[in-house]
């Protein structure tokens, strides 16, 4: 294998035993057993648990980026944010089973002093300010903002109760309520 398909299964086993454990219960053996490679091969992708984490957290940027760009093509802000809420609706079922990936790891490292909490807090503000900027465009104002700021904390808010409860029902019935919320702005 290259390095290169080392790494990325590196990553692909990191971001499965982080939302399984989470990143502190997470030690490297578990990613080098969950990627079935050797210490040896993990050495040469990552110095440590917290460069593989930065990866995971860069994949997860681009992901983000990658959906946030695609609801942009959509023709105006309130369709962009109901296919944007569509994205829990449709993995409900993982989210109330394990959580959303990237809050996970906001909660378990929320509290460290390292530039992976700046990498995992960027993640949440970019998401944040996209939603911020749908309202801006929708209700022609800016100050329209704290209406993202309700949607981001809902949806947030929803995320933790969801996995709490292991409720995918929930999760999808309360995103409809604030699909129906923006449809009346």
């Amino acid at each position: 294998m290259t390095k290169k398909v080392i790494s990325a299964n590196i990553i692909d086993a990191a971001k499965k035993e982080f939302q399984k454990r989470g990143y502190n219960e997470t030690s490297v053996e578990d990613i080098i057993e969950a990627a079935g490679i050797s210490a040896d091969e993990f050495l040469e992708c990552f110095d440590d648990k917290e460069a593989c984490c930065k990866k995971v957290l860069k994949v997860y940027e681009k992901e983000v980026k990658n959906t946030l760009s695609k609801l942009d093509e959509q023709g105006n802000p309130r369709q962009r944010l109901s296919l944007y809420l569509d994205g829990y609706i449709e993995s409900a079922e993982t989210l109330a089973e394990q959580g959303d990936p990237i809050l996970n790891l906001y909660y378990d490292l929320r509290n460290m002093d390292n530039a992976i909490v700046e990498l995992v807090e960027g993640l949440l503000k970019l998401q944040h300010m996209w939603i911020d900027e749908q309202f801006i465009i929708m209700l022609k104002s800016n100050s329209a903002v704290d209406q993202g700021d309700r949607l981001m904390a809902a949806v947030c808010g929803l995320l933790l109760v969801s996995k709490l409860s292991n409720d995918p029902a929930m999760l999808k019935n309360q995103i409809i309520q604030l699909k129906s919320w923006i449809r009346t702005m």
